[in-house]
This record gives C-alpha cells, structure tokens and sequence, in this order.
C-alpha cells in the first residue's frame, strides 16, 4: 500500500467503517480472554473497540502504513487498552508466534493484490476452529465514483492502484486454498448519503480517491474532489462489500 494515508482526517470523518467494524465485532463470540487478530487496524478504531471487550485477553493491532501506525500508536498509548501495535505486511509471513482465537478485517483486503497469500499468511497465525470475519470493497465498489472521476478529470481511475475489488466465488477459493472452512461470502450494496457537496467532497478526497488525488497538485486537490463530487450528480458513495466468513480449518 503506497499511499500515505491522511491519519488525522481519516479519524475526524465519520466513517461508514465503524459500522462495519461493529458489525464483525457483534458476530464475536468473546468471553474476554481471547487474542484477537485486527488485519489492517488502520488508526484502531476496532482494535480499541476490541480491546475494551476483552478484559483478561488482547488485540494484535496490524497495520503497514507509516501514517497510520504513528496514529495507531499515539492512540493506544493514551488508551491504557490491552492492545499491541504490530507492523507488518499481510503479504509476508507474520510476526506474530503464538495463535490467536480470531481475526477481524475491516477496509483492508481490497488493497492487497494477492488475496491467497494474504489469507494463507493470516491462517498461519490462527488457531484451529478460529473464525475470521471481514468486511471489504468487492466486485462492483465504488463504479459511479470510478466513472465521474474520469469524467472530470480525463485520467484512469485505476491507473496504477492495487485495488483488488473480487467477487465471491474466487475469494471462497482462496480461502479454502489457504486453509479456511465453513466459508460464507457475499457481496452486498451500501451506498452512503451525504448530506451536501463539501461532506461529500471532503469523503471522496480522504477516503475513497486519496491514491487518485496524489496525482494532482496539492493545492488543486480539493478543487478536483469538488468536480467529481459534480460530476456523480448525486451526494452518495456506491459502495460493494465483501462480506467474509470462515473457520481455519
């Protein structure tokens, strides 16, 4: 992942994210002693949610992006949570030497361009009978944006960027492939509704066409957002999830 994500930003917008990580997190079946995995834990806005549940045991916060583990750290410092940072690429072996109870993932999959490494890399961290449970753009995500950005810029929206939006089928055979069963993936629509052009503006920028918007002068990036923003005709992001499910095996 070569975009240096907006740290700050990224914790002062609110965030469709939490509700997804929730949702993950309500599927848990903790009793408060466990180690669990957060692939990707970004700023550890789950990781803390985690930990705050998890009394007696701890969370594994991973995360890749120098900007985001500096927040990461900075956030579970003044937390007094049990919560350790680890920074490590999904993509290589894990440095994590005892097995974990479960693995969360939240916004993270889709950034990864070999998903069966990536999964047989998590396996390998997990405990016979853990679940992993995560939540990711899939086939079909953001496809409006996609298109008013080309439209109101002339460039590729995909130019360059590891963005790997799968559908189902595929994603279920990596997963077995890495090791998983009782494996349950679907795709589902979550288009979100802002409530005006600088909200939504201000979204696509720090969230969604980050990587994009690197191409373009700083001081013009928030002009360019405000023109696809334009451009969709609507105050809305078209999200496709990737919801996964499944046990190692």
């Amino acid at each position: 992942m070569a975009h240096s994500w907006q740290a700050s930003k990224y914790d002062e917008i609110l965030l469709p994210h939490q509700s997804w990580g929730n949702e993950l997190i309500a599927q848990l079946r903790l009793t408060g002693g466990e180690t669990v995995l957060d692939a990707g834990a970004g700023t550890g806005r789950d990781a803390l949610e985690l930990a705050s549940r998890l009394p007696q045991g701890r969370v594994l916060a991973l995360e890749a992006s120098p900007t985001m583990l500096e927040r990461l750290h900075e956030k579970v410092a003044a937390s007094g949570l049990p919560v350790s940072v680890v920074e490590a690429d999904l993509l290589q072996p894990l440095p994590i030497n005892t097995p974990v109870d479960a693995t969360i993932s939240v916004a993270t999959f889709h950034w990864l361009h070999d998903h069966k490494a990536a999964f047989s890399n998590i396996a390998n961290v997990m405990k016979e009978g853990a679940p992993l449970l995560a939540d990711c753009g899939g086939r079909g995500n953001v496809e409006r944006v996609k298109s008013a950005f080309r439209a109101a810029t002339g460039r590729d929206p995909d130019g360059g960027l590891p963005w790997n939006f799968a559908g189902p089928e595929e994603t279920a055979e990596n997963l077995a492939a890495a090791g998983f069963e009782a494996i349950d993936v679907r795709l589902v629509r979550d288009t979100i509704i802002f409530h005006d052009q600088e909200e939504h503006a201000a979204f696509l920028s720090t969230i969604v066409l980050g990587p994009q918007l690197e191409g373009f002068p700083p001081e013009d990036r928030g002009e360019v957002a405000v023109m696809v923003s334009e451009a969709m005709g609507e105050w809305v992001v078209d999200y496709v999830r990737l919801k996964i499910s499944a046990r190692k095996a």
